[in-house]
């Protein structure tokens, strides 16, 4: 009789075991990662950006600091609506008008002459990025293999690099264009859409039905406890980027460039946690990763606070290395929970929780810098993975990876 069990990371989640064990697709998954790198280099490079934006335009730090939630309320914050469609319709296409949007619009923000413009541009290029993440999640899922967390990881670090390398190029054109240092992601943004254009059939996954018979279902109390956890994990890396650049140069007296390059340091180290921790996740589960390096990131952050020079820096880069250091777990656990909506489950965690919950909290922790001081905001943000790391091992594990062991067992 042929053995049959439940694949948590496919559209239909009855499938052979010859299927299930399959290798990653890494050509498709290296598209859709060059994708991920322009959407995500289009928000990446808005943290070093604020100081060019706040003399541009003379803002405060709660003002400044909405900029930043512009970004995370239209790309991610409104993110399940798209992932809802890319679950009922196949919709290859928010690929490449995803990646046309956030190229456009925060291509051209620099160029605005008004406050109100540059967030009207802004929120024009996070509905770009939030078109892109459900479907290309989806497609990334499908393309994964056997070993989710891996898998998942050749698409998300395309991601990590972009919002790594977005600061690095603003960090090194900004000395000399200012605010319209933002036109640089015009040139990779053309480059990803002909990539996509270019290999629009062989991305051509439709959605799938799942099987009527099977026994999985949704895990909305799982989902919504993993959630909030990446939301904290969110409010914690958001919170850095937000405060971290006007610190160093008001405070600690350096030049836009170098504030760009250590903004830099802390993105880039996440991107390689991401690669690091995916298969220690395989390997430990999701939920051990995400509540473990949540609590290594908080004495890291405050490593930051306390110390100066190199050493703050290298502080700095390892609590970004072990914020991210779950981020591909968490993407895997969240379509564990939601087997049919993969879709929808990424839009849920890569969208809502990753991005889009740093909306109400990045105007908070601006009226708090602007109140009572950059360093009280920054210690308030040491403080929120430790929260995080609590709410991460409250966590139930997915049911359905229980069902998979059992059908296991039974075969």
């Amino acid at each position: 009789m042929t053995k049959l069990r439940m694949d948590v990371g496919t559209a239909d989640p009855t499938v052979h075991d010859t299927e299930a064990n399959a290798p990653h697709d890494r050509g498709r998954l290296g598209v859709l990662s060059v994708g991920h790198f322009v959407v995500d280099f289009s928000v990446g490079m808005l943290s070093p950006m604020l100081p060019a934006f706040k003399r541009a335009l003379d803002l405060s730090d709660f003002r400044t600091s909405l900029i930043l939630a512009a970004v995370t309320f239209s790309s991610s914050f409104i993110q399940p609506l798209f992932g809802m469609v890319a679950d009922r319709i196949t919709a290859t296409w928010f690929l490449w008008a995803g990646v046309g949007a956030a190229a456009l619009g925060m291509g051209f923000a620099g160029l605005a002459t008004s406050y109100w413009l540059l967030l009207t541009l802004i929120v024009i290029g996070g509905l770009g990025v939030g078109a892109y993440h459900p479907e290309a999640a989806r497609l990334a899922n499908h393309f994964a293999g056997s070993r989710k967390a891996s898998g998942v990881a050749w698409f998300t670090v395309g991601g990590n690099i972009g919002f790594a390398l977005g600061p690095l190029l603003v960090a090194l054109l900004i000395t000399r264009f200012d605010e319209r240092t933002t036109l640089i992601v015009l040139v990779p943004g053309a480059i990803a859409l002909a990539v996509l254009l270019a290999n629009a059939r062989r991305m051509h996954v439709p959605v799938t039905r799942a099987a009527s018979h099977t026994t999985a279902r949704s895990d909305v109390r799982g989902m919504s406890w993993l959630v909030t956890a990446v939301s904290l994990r969110t409010w914690a890396q958001f919170g850095l980027m937000a405060i971290v650049p006007l610190y160093l140069t008001a405070e600690r007296g350096m030049s836009g460039r170098q504030q760009g390059l250590v903004i830099f340091a802390f993105v880039m180290t996440g991107a390689i946690g991401t690669m690091v921790g995916s298969p220690v996740a395989d390997a430990i589960g999701g939920r051990p990763m995400l509540a473990g390096s949540l609590l290594l990131a908080a004495p890291a952050t405050a490593g930051f606070i306390l110390t100066t020079g190199a050493m703050s820096v290298v502080f700095l880069s390892l609590a970004g290395f072990m914020l991210m250091a779950s981020f591909s777990a968490t993407v895997v656990m969240g379509q564990r929970y939601m087997p049919h909506r993969l879709a929808l489950a990424a839009a849920w965690v890569l969208g809502f929780g990753a991005i889009g919950a740093a909306t109400p909290w990045l105007p908070a922790i601006g009226w708090i810098a602007d109140a009572h001081g950059r360093e009280m905001a920054l210690w308030i943000i040491t403080a929120v993975p430790v929260v995080g790391a609590a709410v991460a091992a409250l966590t139930p594990e997915p049911r359905i990876l229980e069902g998979n062991r059992a059908a296991r067992t039974a075969g």
